[in-house]
Formats: structure tokens, sequence, C-alpha cells
């Protein structure tokens, strides 16, 4: 909320229930409106006697509201204790309420008159403003206390926005070495192991693979199609290298292709099967992916390498902690006795 909206709702607040305490405390005299037996007291109190009265405790109660919350802070003693300015609040608004009791009371004398007589709408006054001050300074106290706690959780609400973007951006940039470290060992294997040519159209599939990164890494989800299409390209070069030792089958209908991911979950998933996993042609690991309600479902066989060393484990914590930021929920981690199955919440 910015400052103009906030002085709009103050003063919206104030107006509306000094309005409010106005016309309870004139109940009394709106109802021998639709009186219909004919007394002095109907007769006395006319349309202008009734008015009379509505605007003079309105603006009686506006004043005490507005100074309480607006003006007291100027006749504040510099640097002055709370219950300091509490007592100096209340007395001066009894000042006031004494100044605007013989005002009204003066100016009541030369327009409506005294019906009751004099003494008795004297006391009337007094008992007037005796509970109508103490009213109006509440009213101002409440407003003070809910603009206090909406700007408290604004302020919360800030700082929460802020350390959860610094949060996923280290988080993201934690991503692109983890990825960087995976696809250079297999570009070395390839360099090693198979021609020249074969090195340069990894590189070129590398190249593809690359731009989605640069393109989406920056967003905090994207559109599970694009995902899968990604996740398919990341796949043939994948295939490139193990040929038929790597199966992956996905089964996922078009309905979930709306929904939404963060960027290059998959791919994380598929290379961490096949860093933890023997992969030849006697064990070939089979990937599949599909949904699972309303959950993205990687499975794959589990047959661990016997010199598996341990990773860089950040993979599946920066997968976790980017879904409990991005969307408040954890991904499921199962490990059954020949499956390791991962389910990702799909984002409406």
């Amino acid at each position: 909320m910015d400052t103009t909206q906030q002085r709009k709702y103050e003063l919206s607040f104030l107006i509306l229930t000094s309005l409010l305490v106005t016309l309870i405390n004139n109940l009394q005299y709106y109802s021998l409106i639709f009186d219909s037996t004919p007394h002095l007291s109907k007769i006395d109190f006319s349309i202008f006697g009734i008015s009379w009265y509505t605007l003079q405790t309105l603006i009686s109660i506006l004043l005490f509201s507005f100074f309480t919350y607006y003006w007291s802070g100027y006749f504040m003693p510099k640097k002055s204790s709370l219950p300091v300015k509490s007592i100096l609040i209340i007395l001066y608004n009894f000042i006031i309420a004494f100044v605007l009791f013989r005002a009204s009371f003066y100016f009541a004398g030369i327009s409506v008159g005294y019906p009751f007589g004099e003494e008795t709408s004297f006391k009337y006054y007094l008992w007037k403003y005796i509970y109508i001050t103490p009213s109006a300074m509440l009213i101002a106290y409440v407003l003070n206390l809910i603009v206090r706690k909406r700007s408290v959780e604004m302020n919360n609400a800030k700082l929460i926005e802020e350390n959860l973007s610094n949060q996923l951006k280290t988080l993201k940039d934690q991503i692109k070495p983890h990825f960087l470290f995976n696809t250079l060992n297999t570009l070395s294997s390839i360099i090693r192991n198979e021609s020249k040519n074969e090195g340069l159209k990894y590189v070129d599939d590398l190249a593809i693979v690359y731009r989605y990164i640069l393109e989406k890494s920056s967003q905090d989800l994207v559109e599970l199609k694009t995902e899968l299409d990604f996740a398919n390209s990341f796949l043939r070069l994948l295939k490139k290298r193990f040929f038929n030792s790597l199966d992956c089958e996905i089964d996922i209908s078009d309905k979930y292709f709306v929904n939404r991911i963060p960027p290059l979950t998959l791919q994380l998933l598929i290379e961490n099967a096949i860093k933890h996993n023997e992969i030849s042609e006697s064990s070939v690991l089979v990937l599949k992916i599909f949904t699972d309600r309303n959950n993205i479902v990687v499975e794959n066989n589990l047959q661990p390498k016997k010199s598996d060393t341990p990773g860089l484990g950040i993979g599946l914590q920066n997968l976790n902690l980017r879904y409990k930021i991005l969307t408040d929920k954890e991904i499921i981690i199962n490990k059954a006795e020949n499956k390791f199955i991962i389910k990702l919440p799909l984002v409406k």
C-alpha cells in the first residue's frame, strides 16, 4: 500500500467510524421522526434540531479522532516516553472536550434552544462529552493499531520475498556448474572413445541444450511441454553415448502439458540416474517418465555402480529446496528394492 492509498484508508476509517458513533449516539432523536404521537419533544426536535445534534456530535468526534491520530504529535516534547505521550494525549483531549462542551452549549442556546430546560441541557452536553471523548480516542487508537499491523505485515512480506528471491538465485547458480560438470564429463568421454565427427555432433547438440538453459534458467517455472521437449533433446545426446544401454519411456498425456515445473528438473533427474547406476548392454538402464495424479513420476531400475563415488550432494537437495520455495511443496523420493522413484508436484 503506497502513501496515497494509506491516507485514503485512514481518512475513510476515521470518517466512517465517527459517523457510526454519531448515529448510535443520536438514535433517540431519529426515532422521533417515526413517532406518530404528538408531544412536546416531537415538536421541539424538528428536522433542524435533529440535524444540529447530528452535526454537533459528528464534528466533535472527528476533531477528537483527527487530533489524536494526526495532530497530537506536533504538541509532544521531543524524545518523550510512551507513558508521557499517553498522559499528554488524554490531557489535550479533555481540554478540547471542555472547549467544545462550552461552545456546543452556547450555540445550542442560540439555535435549537434548551427543550427541557437550561440545567438539563447543561447536564446532557456534559455527559455527552464524557463518553464521546474516550470513544473518539479509541477510534484513533484502533486505527493506529491496524495501520501498524498492516505495515509490519507488508515489511515482513517484503523481507520474505527478498529472502526467497535470494535463495532461489543461489540455487539456480548452483545448478549451472552442476550441469556443466556432468556434461563436460560426458563430452570428455565421447572425445576419448569415439570419433571426432561424433564429438562435433555432440557439441552441436549440446549448444542446443545450452540455449534452453540460457533462455529458461532465469524463469522460476516453465510449461511441462517445454521441459519435455528439452528432456527429449537431452536424451538424444545421451543416446549417442549409451546407444541401446539406455532406454527411456515417456508417457504423459497432452492434458498435463499446460501445467508447470521448475526448468531443468527432468534433466537433473536423468543425470542423477545415469551417474549412480551401471549402464551396459547387459545392464540396461530403463528410465520411465509418466504422470500419477498431479505428479510427474521419474522412475529408474536400480543397478548401483560398484565403484560409485559420492557426488556433489546438491542435485536432489537443490531440487527439493526449489520446490519448497516456489510451490511450498516437497518432492517425494521412494527407494524400493529394485526401483528408484521420484515424484514431482505439478504446478497448475
